[in-house]
């Protein structure tokens, strides 16, 4: 659903500029075009309430067209790219989690938090290229760290920069069919399209005392223990959230 309405917003701005161009010679600068079709497709996304990681990708898409075939670059090219992208961007183009990159900062924060707790196994759910978990193996190598991520080149990526660590694992996993019993610490970099899912599969899974850090977007129905605001460029917020006593 996430991927139609992406290719509706780029739709309805291309027909709409084809519809100004028509009536309004100005139209017709290929500049002017494609930032109106951009502006157009960002605002559809807005009202259709698309995630924000999609504002960038709705800029850039036409202009990015125009100038691959403006440079005239060979067929497989564009093959490459598209396959490049996709293996990147795997859970964006299926409409679920993107890439997103955790800061130095970030990674700083939660070892500092990993260090309070009595920890002995941790995740990092969306691990991407291993930001996050592959420095966190290296400076507390006497944990198990393990990086789930499903898209398949930061998969591999991670695979290769924790290839020397005994105490670290990367792994293609499905969050929604895993048993979250044995971690200590959770640590997840998601988006908020999974974030009521995988919150209440913590809840239900995961041991009394233990802790789950959701970076950037907080778990709904959920009080956090704590929130740590991070001092990086994008003001990064970690929602810390203690499993209470079952009863």
């Amino acid at each position: 659903m996430t991927l139609l309405r992406a290719f509706f917003c780029q739709i309805f701005g291309l027909l709409l500029t084809f519809g100004l161009a028509y009536w309004l010679p100005i139209f017709h600068h290929p500049i002017v075009f494609l930032v109106t079709q951009s502006g157009l497709a960002v605002g559809s996304a807005f009202l259709l309430r698309q995630p924000s990681w999609w504002i960038p990708i709705h800029l850039l898409f036409l202009p990015s067209i125009f100038i691959f075939f403006t440079l005239a670059l060979p067929s497989w090219f564009y093959l490459i790219a598209v396959v490049i992208l996709t293996l990147i961007f795997w859970g964006t183009i299926r409409g679920d989690v993107p890439l997103f990159l955790s800061s130095t900062e970030v990674t700083e924060a939660v070892t500092v938090l990993l260090k309070k707790e009595n920890v002995q196994a941790f995740v990092d759910l969306g691990a991407g290229v291993g930001s996050v978990a592959i420095p966190i193996a290296k400076k507390i190598p006497t944990i198990s760290v393990e990086a789930w991520e499903h898209a398949p080149l930061p998969w591999l990526i991670s695979v290769f920069r924790g290839r020397r660590l005994l105490n670290f694992t990367a792994s293609r996993r499905n969050f929604f069919t895993a048993d979250f019993s044995k971690y200590d610490v959770i640590f997840a970099f998601l988006s908020p399209r999974v974030m009521p899912e995988i919150s209440e599969k913590l809840k239900g899974e995961m041991r009394a005392g233990t802790l789950f850090i959701s970076s950037s977007f907080p778990a709904p129905n959920w009080q956090p223990e704590s929130i740590l605001h991070i001092n990086d460029r994008l003001k990064t917020v970690l929602f810390c959230y203690r499993i209470v006593s079952k009863i």
